[in-house]
């Protein structure tokens, strides 16, 4: 939890416009963010081990969907002048990414 706090006391002084988290504090298996205004993106499915943030209201995202499984986020971006995809997944170290779903999108 102080992790967190540290991450959006950060976020908020740098004005950063989004965040992308591996491994977030979950609290009844959501991301726990300590900023009311952040917009926090998030797997549906169970404990997801990334999360992407974004406290800037000027920022548009999507959620990306269907995802391949609940440790990938893809995000749909655009900022008024530029327009991307972000993605946070997670690997699991001990699993060859061969095994993975997501492999056709990397």
């Amino acid at each position: 939890m102080a992790a967190t706090d540290n991450l959006m006391q950060i976020i908020s002084a740098e004005k950063i416009g989004f965040a992308l988290i591996q491994e977030p504090y979950l609290y009844q298996n959501r991301a726990l963010v300590i900023i009311k205004e952040c917009r926090t993106f998030t797997s549906v499915e169970g404990k997801s081990r990334t999360t992407i943030i974004i406290p800037d209201n000027a920022i548009d995202a999507l959620l990306i969907t269907p995802l391949p499984d609940k440790d990938t986020i893809i995000l749909a971006i655009d900022n008024g002048h530029r327009s991307f995809h972000a993605a946070s997944i997670y690997l699991d170290y001990n699993e060859p990414i061969k095994n993975k779903k997501y492999r056709e999108i990397c």
